[in-house]
């Protein structure tokens, strides 16, 4: 048999891309802000931010239900 391939992001890629665009535009300084640098880091997170929340929707997908306890 052939191994499934698996295409599904790494988890700990996408956690460190956001990090990474969001310690960018934190080091931005306020006059920074509305530039064309700042738009580009701001670009940069907010599509980091969508691949992470894809990515723990895509896992929540995955997972079967919960049971819930009965506690009497």
């Amino acid at each position: 048999m052939r191994p499934k391939v698996c295409d599904a992001p790494n988890a700990l890629d996408l956690v460190k891309e956001l990090d990474d665009a969001t310690e960018q535009m934190m080091a931005l300084g306020v006059d920074q802000v509305g530039t064309v640098e700042w738009q580009e880091a701001f670009d940069r997170q907010q599509r980091a931010f969508r691949s992470w929340r894809d990515y723990l929707y895509l896992k929540a997908d995955e997972k079967p239900p919960a049971k819930l306890l009965s506690i009497a």
